[in-house]
C-alpha cells in the first residue's frame, strides 16, 4: 500500500542523505554570509559619519564585505553542486525502479488510456523530484534561515523598528492562508495532472495518426481530442489563475509595505533622537529585503505541492498490480517437455469477456494453428500462453507444470515470438539481433540471418550489420522486420515458438522466403501459429478454430472442412479472396 508522498520522498532521498544535508548546510551558511554585506555596510556608515573617520577599519571592513561575498557565491555554488549530484543518483535510481516495475506489470496495463500517464510519470512526474531535490531544497533551506537571522539581528540592533518591519507579514500569511482554504490546492493540483496526463496520452495518440491526419488534409484542430485536452488544460489554469490572482496580489502588497511602516516610524524616531541614521539605513535595506525570502518561501510551497502529487501518481504506479506470484516458485521442477496445455481458461479484460471455457492441448514438435475471425480471441490466448495477461479461471501448463508456478524470467526464456508487428530498436541491426542472444558473436548472428534469409538484405545496408535502424535510423519493409524477428529467435533457440501473423506484411517474395525460414525454426519445436491466411496453416498438425472467445472445433484442415461450419466458410471465403481481382470499365483486370 502507497504512503504518503512527504515519507515516500524521504525514503527516496535516504541513500544520498549525506550529500544533502551537506547541502543544505552550505546553502544555510550561504545565507549567513549574504547577510554579512549589509550589517558591515551598517558598520561603515556609522564609522563615515564620525567626527574622526578611521580609514583603516573602513579598509578592513570593505575586505570583509568583499571576502563574504565570495564566500556565499562558493558555499551556494557548493550547495548546488552537492544537491545535483543527489538529484541524479535519486533519479537514476528512481527511474530504474520504474522501469523495472513496468517490466513486470501485466501486458494489459499498456493499453491507449495508459500511454500519457506512464510517459507523464516516467518523464516528467520524475524530472520534478530533480528539480525539487537540485534546487528547491537549497533555496528552501536559505528562505527559512536568511529570515530568521535577519529578524534576530534587526531585533537587537532596535526592537521597535523590528516589529514595525514585521507588521505586514503576519497579515500577508493570513490572505495566503484564505488562498489555501479557499483554492482547494489540492484538488486543482490533482485535476492540473489528470488533465496532463490526457493532454500527453492525446499527443502520442496524435503522433501515432499522423499519416490518416496528412492523408485526409487535416490539422491539429480538427484532432478533437488532442484540441479538448488542450483547451481543458488551459482552461483550468484559466479558472486557478481568475481565483488566486486577486488575493495573491493582496498577499504580494501586504508582503512589500514593509517600507510604509518603517518609513514613517523611522523618520520620526530619528527625528527624536532615538536611532542614529546608519541604523535607519539599516532598516531600510533589510527591514525591506526581509520580504524576499518570504516571498520565495510561498513559491516553493506551491511548487512543492505540485511535487508531491506528481510523487503520489509515481506511488500509484509503483503500487500497481504485477503478475500474480501466490504460488509456490520451484525452480527445480520445470518442464522436461513442453507442451502446452489450456485447461478450460477463462479470461476477461475491464470487465469484458475474451476467452470462455477454453481447452485445447499444442503438443511439442508439432504446429498447432489458432484461427478464426477477427476479434476472435486468438492472440488473446497465444499472450496468455506468456503471462502478458492473467488467466480469470482455469489455468495454462507447460509440460504439466502450471506457468504461474514458473518464475516469470525462466517462463519467457523458454519462448521466442515472431508478432504481427515487429517492433525494431532504435540500434543496429546487431544490436537488434542480440536482443536473442545477449552473447552472441558475430559469426553466430550471421548463420541466424542467413538461416532466416536476412543476411542478404542486410549486407545490402550501408553499414551492414552496424547499420542504425528504426527510429532516426534506416528505414526497413515490414518483411525485412519480419526476417530480423525470426534470426532473433533462430538466436534465442527456444522450445516454444509463437508466430502472430508472421506474414502480416509479407509480399509474395518475402513469404516465400519467411516460409522457408520459418520451416527450419520449427523443427523439434511446440509452435502456436496465429493466421488469417488460412493457405499458410493447412499443413498444421491441429487446428484450433475460435469464434466470440468459445472453442468452435479442433482437427486437421480436412477434419474441420468436414465437420466445421465456421472453418469450411472461412475457407471458402479465402479461396474466393484469393481469386478476386479488379476488373475496370472496359472489361479489363487491373
Amino acid at each position: 500500500m502507497a504512503t504518503t508522498p512527504l515519507p515516500f520522498m524521504l525514503r527516496l532521498v535516504q541513500k544520498q542523505r549525506v550529500k544533502l544535508i551537506a547541502s543544505c548546510i552550505c546553502s544555510a551558511s550561504g545565507a549567513v554570509f549574504a547577510l554579512v554585506p549589509y550589517v558591515l555596510v551598517f558598520r561603515i556608515t556609522d564609522l563615515l559619519l564620525r567626527s574622526t573617520v578611521e580609514w583603516h577599519d573602513i579598509r578592513w571592513l570593505i575586505l570583509m564585505a568583499f571576502i563574504s561575498i565570495l564566500l556565499r557565491f562558493i558555499l551556494m555554488g557548493a550547495s548546488t553542486m552537492l544537491a545535483h549530484a543527489a538529484a541524479f543518483h535519486v533519479l537514476y535510481d528512481l527511474r530504474v525502479r520504474l522501469v523495472d516495475k513496468l517490466g513486470r506489470l501485466p501486458l494489459g496495463f499498456f493499453s491507449e488510456q495508459h500511454s500519457g500517464r506512464v510517459k507523464k510519470i516516467v518523464a516528467d512526474d520524475v524530472e520534478r523530484i530533480e528539480s525539487f531535490i537540485a534546487h528547491h531544497l537549497p533555496d528552501l533551506t536559505a528562505s527559512l534561515v536568511a529570515p530568521l537571522l535577519t529578524i534576530a539581528y534587526l531585533f537587537s540592533v532596535d526592537w521597535r523598528l523590528a516589529i514595525a518591519a514585521l507588521l505586514p507579514i503576519p497579515a500577508a500569511y493570513a490572505v495566503q492562508g484564505i488562498i489555501f482554504l479557499r483554492g482547494r490546492r489540492s484538488e486543482d493540483m490533482k485535476q492540473m495532472h489528470h488533465l496532463s496526463e490526457t493532454m500527453n496520452g492525446a499527443i502520442v495518440e496524435f503522433i501515432h495518426a499522423m499519416p490518416v491526419i496528412k492523408s485526409f488534409n487535416q490539422t491539429v484542430h480538427s484532432f478533437a481530442r488532442y484540441r479538448n485536452s488542450v483547451e481543458s488544460y488551459a482552461a483550468l489554469w484559466g479558472e486557478i489563475a481568475h481565483k488566486k490572482t486577486p488575493l495573491y496580489t493582496l498577499f504580494l502588497l501586504l508582503l512589500e509595505s514593509g517600507l510604509l511602516f518603517i518609513m514613517p516610524l523611522g523618520a520620526w524616531m530619528y527625528g527624536q533622537g532615538n536611532v542614529t541614521f546608519p541604523v535607519l539605513v539599516l532598516f531600510l535595506l533589510l527591514g525591506v529585503g526581509l520580504t524576499a525570502p518570504l516571498r520565495q518561501i510561498s513559491t516553493l510551497a506551491h511548487m512543492m505541492q505540485n511535487n508531491m502529487e506528481g510523487v503520489r501518481r509515481i506511488q500509484q504506479l509503483l503500487a500497481e498490480e504485477e503478475l500474480s506470484s501466490s504460488m509456490t516458485v520451484c525452480t527445480g521442477n520445470m518442464p522436461s517437455r513442453f507442451d502446452i496445455s489450456f485447461q478450460n481458461v477463462t479470461f476477461a479484460y475491464e470487465n469484458r469477456q475474451v476467452l470462455h471455457d477454453i481447452h485445447f492441448t499444442a503438443e511439442h514438435g508439432k504446429v498447432t494453428a489458432l484461427v478464426g475471425p477477427s476479434g476472435a480471441g486468438k492472440s488473446t490466448a497465444a499472450q496468455l500462453i506468456a503471462r502478458f495477461y492473467e488467466v480469470s479461471s482455469g489455468a495454462i501448463q507447460i509440460g504439466g507444470i502450471d506457468i504461474r508456478s514458473i518464475p516469470p524470467e525462466q517462463l519467457m526464456d523458454m519462448m521466442s515470438f515472431v508478432f504481427q508487428d515487429v517492433p525494431v530498436v532504435s540500434d543496429t541491426v546487431a544490436a537488434n539481433l542480440r536482443m536473442g542472444k545477449v552473447e552472441a558473436q558475430d559469426d553466430e548472428l550471421i548463420s541466424a540471418a542467413q538461416a532466416a534469409q536476412a543476411h542478404e538484405f542486410i549486407m545490402a545496408l550501408p553499414n551492414g550489420y552496424n547499420t542504425l535502424i528504426g527510429e532516426g535510423g534506416v528505414h526497413i519493409s515490414g518483411g525485412e522486420r519480419q526476417r530480423i524477428a525470426i534470426a532473433r529467435a533462430i538466436l534465442k533457440d527456444a522450445p516454444i515458438l509463437i508466430l502472430d501473423e508472421a506474414f502480416a506484411f509479407a509480399d509474395a517474395e518475402n513469404e516465400a522466403k519467411i516460409q522457408d525460414a520459418l520451416s527450419r525454426l520449427m523443427h523439434q519445436r511446440t509452435v502456436i501459429v496465429i493466421a488469417h491466411r488460412l493457405s499458410s496453416i493447412t499443413d498444421a498438425d491441429c487446428i484450433v478454430v475460435l469464434e466470440d472467445g468459445h472453442l468452435s472445433g479442433m482437427g486437421t484442415h480436412d477434419e474441420l472442412l468436414a465437420h466445421n461450419p465456421l472453418y469450411a466458410g472461412m475457407w471458402m471465403a479465402h479461396r474466393e479472396a484469393d481469386d478476386w481481382s479488379l476488373e475496370g470499365k472496359d472489361g479489363a483486370y487491373v
